[in-house]
């Protein structure tokens, strides 16, 4: 009985590892990639818009500028 409630409780903790329990952790050589999507500037009369994208990961700090113009400029 308790060999079994053991077993159950192995194949329960590795079902959980695969399926919840993520490692987060980036290691050198490996990247994590996405995307981010802005609309065209419209409230601007055609000129460009600019943002400050900041990126935080633990004391790391990451600043993005972007400048933003009408298609082909």
């Amino acid at each position: 009985m308790i060999a079994a409630t053991v077993e159950t409780g192995q194949r329960n903790m590795a079902a959980l590892e695969q399926a919840v329990i993520k490692d987060n952790t980036l290691m050198p050589g490996e990247w994590y990639g996405g995307q981010l999507h802005l609309a065209p500037p419209t409230d601007q009369g055609g000129g460009p818009k600019t943002y400050t994208i900041v990126i935080t990961i633990g004391p790391d700090r990451h600043v993005i500028d972007v400048s933003q113009g009408p298609a082909g400029a």
